[in-house]
């Protein structure tokens, strides 16, 4: 039986380096306040249509209600 070659010791894990994010600037926390008080959809957050709408059931015969407008399959906006 041939000598096995030793097992390789493993790769030190390097540390990440935390980045530094600059806050943004107050223009745009003006518009996601807007935005957020008027419902919408913000950028980094999740979107609670798109959750309703993705956890339901998918029924080819079936039509569904996206942002209060009936849609039916094959309709093109």
């Amino acid at each position: 039986m041939p000598p096995q070659a030793p097992a390789p010791a493993p790769l030190p894990t390097p540390v990440p380096v935390p980045v530094q994010v600059a806050p943004d600037p107050p223009i745009y926390q003006d518009v996601l306040s807007l935005w957020a008080s008027q419902g919408r959809t913000l950028p980094g957050r999740r979107d609670q249509e798109w959750n309703r709408l993705a956890a339901g059931p998918v029924w080819a015969d079936r039509t569904v209600r996206v942002s209060g407008t009936l849609v039916r399959r094959g309709d093109a906006r």
